[in-house]
Order: C-alpha cells, then structure tokens, then sequence
C-alpha cells in the first residue's frame, strides 16, 4: 500500500513530493531504497522509469561553509542539477526536518526557503522522511513548506510481515556473518522482539536482534568449534533476549510449567496463605493465557491484611517466579504522594515545570524495566488524583508520561498494599468475631474508601488471614534454612533442632505482627552468634554447627563440631 502511495505521488505534476512520516525504526528510509530498486527494476511507471533516487546529506552540504552564501550555493545547484534531469532525479531528505534552520547561520535563507520555489511549481521530485515527534514540532509550524509535501504514514509492520521482511534481508547477514541463518531463527527473533522488546518499533527491533544473534553465534563457533550452527543461531536469540531483559525462563514451554506450578512455587515461600496465592496465580495464569482483558497489566492486585503476614513476600516471589529475580520488584511508598505535585513526581511534571527532564519516577522506571512487579505499597495513604491515574493504568495498560511519551505496563504485575481494615482482622484473630465476619467488615471499609471504578478494575483484592503458632513455626524454619544455605556457602554445615526451633517461636512470636520479628530476632541473635564464631575462627571450613535449646527452654546453645573433634559449647 505504501508503495503504491508513494509512486502515485511522484507521478502528481503538482505537489508531486512525499513525506514519510512514522515512529522511528518503521522502516522510512528502507522505503526510499526499496523506491530506488523498484525503478532498477523496472516495476515503475513510464514516468519514473530510468529515474535516480539521490540522499541529499544537509550535514555534508552544511559543513565547511565559512563564507555567506555559501551553503545556498550549494543547494541551489543540487536543485539546478534535479530540474535539468526533467523529473529523472528523485531527491532523498533523511530527517527532513532538518530543512528547517538548515544553512541559517547568518540569518539568510534556509535550506526550506530555498527549496520552497522548486517544490511548488513540481519541478523536482522530492521524498523526505521524519517522524511523527518532529513533523509536529517543525513541519507543521511552516505551513508553507507542508502543503508543499503530501504526508503519506508509515505504520509498524505485523509480527507475520517482519517475519517476511527478515527473510527477504537474511542472505545479507549470512553473507555478513558467514553463517546459515535458520528460518526458526527468524520466526523466534520476531516472536521475540515482539513480545519482550517495548517502546521500539518492528522491523527495526526484529533486525537487531537477528543481527546480534548471528555476531554471537559466530563467537562461539569460533570459541567452540564443535557447536552446531543451527542450535548456536537459537541460543544467541536466548542470550541476547537475556541481554535485552527478556526473562529467559518465560521462554517456550518453560513458561507453560511454570505458570501450571505458578500457586506451588509460591506456596513454597508465602506460608498461611492459601486463598491468597491462589487467587493471585489463577489470575495470572488467566492473563497468560491470553482469556482476559487484552492490553491490560499480568495482573492488578490489592493486598490487605496486617503487617507481616506475607503481602511484600507475596509480591516478592512473584518477581522470582515470573521475571527470574527479586530485583525485577520495584517498590514505591505512596505515603510520599500526597498534595501538590503527587501525579507529577509519580508520570513526569508539564513542560516548562520544574523537574520537567528529570521524568516520572513510576514511568521511568517502567520504561527501563518493563517486566518488573509494582508494588504501591500504603495506597491509602496516596492523593486522589494520584488514585484517579491508576483507573487508567488499570484500564489501558498505558501512560502518557510529562513528555508525551507513552508508557506500555502490559508485561508488569501491579500490586496495591493497605493495611485498611486491619484492626477487624485482629478483632476476629482475638475470638471477638468470626473471620469470614472480619473479612466482610474489612471490605466494606474498603469499598468506602476507594471508589468502584478503581476497585472495579482490580484482577482481585486479597485479603490476607493472621497467622497462627503453627504456621509461624513454618516460617522458622524457612528462616534457618535461609540461614543454612548462608552458612553452606562458607562449607559449613548448619542443624537446628525442633527443640531449637520452638525456642526461637516463642521468643519471638508476635501474633500482631506476624514474620517480621521472626526475621529481627534470627538476625538479631542467630547470625549474631554465628557471625562471632566464624570471625574467632571457632568455626572452620568441614565444620558442623549444631544448634539445640538450652535446658530451661529459654535459650539456645551452639556446639561446633569441627575436622578434629568437638569444641566447647557456646
């Protein structure tokens, strides 16, 4: 279609120039070449045939120009030499918007003025190529010099027309890169840049990675000259994505069993919490399936519940799970967004306002890690209108940061943390009401604070339960094995034992405040003592550290049995 347009256009015997106008990487310049093979061609009309396409370099043309008219010198007798080819000459001008202000130096005529006469009477064929950004902020100031252009848009290509693309350019980059490149290759590196690679456009962003793929694998068969050259083509295209941020688990079938086993994997580091974790991975796994609302976030989630009952744990196995890290958790204090300026910090202040090309904190960070968990934590505590940008976050899967820029959260998983409520629960934890009682007057308090539309468009709201005795024992020893695993990384050994274990339970357990003084008084005291002992060099590599409860119960005692025998009790 594009093609067709644009031929049309320079058939015209009046305004018979074109502006190609489209994101970058759409593939703008790639037209104007493909102009200049289709007359080699002969796939023209008789009007174009034997017609030479010419980049006009404004740079080049610019650089040296010491003296005053120089530069209109120049391009006047480029224009001279188009009119005389009688419309054989077809002008390229790469970011066309430079014309605007191009050769201004002495407040003389600029490279658009001069051309101006050329182009309204259609002696010279023209295309130029810009985007949408700055045709809006140049072109379209001089209104001139925009009628003189008929705007043809120049729109991304599907995932099945890059795919052809990359066939069509691919004995380029074998010839390149000495190397076969597979058709599975091609189909992966467009399958994957469409997927994992946001805020780039295709082709451009399928081409990249087919090329760094190729410069890998021809790394590696010359690192390795026993590797296969087709599966080395496939796993280029699982480094590079690694390189590019794509979670190289989420790859293929891995990410199906990853999502069936999604609620036991969380299970595994969120104790007590059943219902919760269900709820959270069912909903994933319905947005990976591709069953609800298209373009939305994974999912969208508000945790309630008290403190220390697993909502940031929750959010933090979740990050693991499905992005490959704890890292990919972005954790934002909403209490910080309240008053003047909340929506501004969070997407980005207007033009002309102060911390204008700092942006957004939220978009920002989003822009650079767009697989990543958000979690809003003490979203109660956040302005209204701060409430009002999440509906449409929520909704459309997108903002539009303080510089227009559009901001794509459809591979983040949004969680919403609030302690509203919280004093039902502990209510119904103490026997004063049933807990399912609880649950109902925590969300009527929820419903009165935040509005229907914001809850509305919530995957779910979770409440998370007390935990009791016994599940905080589960957490003491996910605690020691945790410490365990440190302690191994030394190659020393580490037991505790279930005499050890409920001593640790009971002086620390806070029904209130659920895990986290569990996690204080085994760093506080535990890695403490441990700490002592491998700094005095009472614990060495082969050594085995038990740890029992004192004979009164109250206290723990620790007995290093080291390559050469016992040593005292600590």
């Amino acid at each position: 279609m594009t093609r067709s347009t644009v031929i049309s256009i320079l058939c015209c015997k009046t305004k018979n120039c074109v502006a190609l106008v489209g994101a970058p990487g759409v593939g703008k310049t790639a037209i104007a070449e493909g102009l200049a093979q289709w007359i080699a061609a002969g796939k023209v009309p008789a009007e174009l045939s034997k017609a030479r396409v010419v980049e006009v370099d404004l740079g080049a043309m610019v650089a040296g120009t010491v003296l005053r008219g120089m530069f209109e010198s120049r391009l006047k007798t480029v224009i001279k030499e188009a009119e005389n080819s009688g419309g054989k000459i077809i002008l390229f001008i790469d970011e066309m918007h430079m014309l605007i202000g191009a050769g201004d130096k002495w407040g003389s005529n600029d490279a658009a003025n001069i051309l101006k006469p050329a182009l309204a009477r259609g002696r010279i064929r023209c295309v130029g190529a810009t985007t949408f950004d700055d045709y809006r902020k140049y072109i379209e100031k001089d209104a001139a010099l925009e009628r003189r252009f008929q705007k043809v848009h120049v729109e991304e290509p599907s995932t099945q027309a890059t795919i052809a693309i990359l066939r069509g350019i691919k004995q380029q980059y074998e010839l390149h890169h000495s190397l076969e490149i597979q058709d599975a290759a091609i189909v992966a590196a467009a399958e994957l840049a469409g997927r994992y690679i946001t805020g780039r456009q295709f082709p451009d962003k399928a081409i990249d990675l087919i090329d760094a793929a190729c410069a890998t694998a021809k790394k590696m068969m010359q690192i390795d000259s026993q590797e296969k050259e087709e599966d080395t083509v496939k796993k280029a295209i699982v480094a590079v994505s690694r390189c590019t941020g794509i979670p190289v688990s989420t790859l293929d079938q891995e990410e199906k069993d990853r999502l069936i086993h999604l609620a036991d994997r969380l299970h595994e580091r969120v104790v007590g919490q059943d219902e919760a974790v269900n709820l959270v991975a069912e909903a994933v796994l319905r947005s990976r399936a591709g069953l609800d609302q298209p373009g939305q976030p994974i999912g969208s989630f508000l945790f309630l519940g008290l403190t220390g009952v697993g909502k940031t744990e929750l959010a933090k196995a979740l990050a693991e799970q499905l992005f490959d890290s704890e890292k990919m958790l972005v954790r934002i204090d909403m209490s910080e967004y309240v008053g003047f300026g909340a929506v501004a910090r969070l997407i980005g202040a207007a033009p002309s306002c102060i911390g204008y090309d700092d942006g957004g904190q939220l978009t920002e960070i989003v822009r650079r890690r767009p697989y990543s968990v958000i979690l809003f934590d003490e979203v109660e505590k956040a302005d209204p209108l701060v409430l009002n940008v999440f509906i449409q976050l929520l909704d459309d899967g997108v903002l539009t940061d303080g510089k227009g820029r559009t901001v794509d959260f459809k591979n983040t998983i949004i969680i919403m943390t609030s302690n509203l409520g919280a004093e039902h629960l502990t209510a119904g934890m103490a026997g004063e009401s049933t807990m399912e009682a609880a649950k109902d007057l925590v969300m009527k308090k929820v419903q009165k604070h935040f509005k229907p539309e914001f809850l509305n468009r919530l995957s779910e709201v979770v409440i998370f339960e007390p935990l009791l005795h016994d599940k905080l024992k589960e957490i003491v020893k996910i605690q020691m094995k945790s410490v365990t695993a440190r302690v191994a990384a030394k190659s020393i050994s580490l037991s505790a034992s279930d005499a050890a274990l409920d001593v640790i339970l009971l002086e620390s357990c806070n029904l209130m405040n659920g895990a986290r003084p569990i996690r204080r008084w085994v760093q506080k005291n535990v890695m403490t003592v441990l700490s002592r002992m491998l700094l005095k060099g009472e614990a060495v590599e082969g050594s085995t550290i038990v740890i029992d409860a004192t004979d009164d119960k109250r206290g723990l005692r620790y007995e290093v049995v080291n390559p050469q025998g016992k040593s005292p009790v600590v």
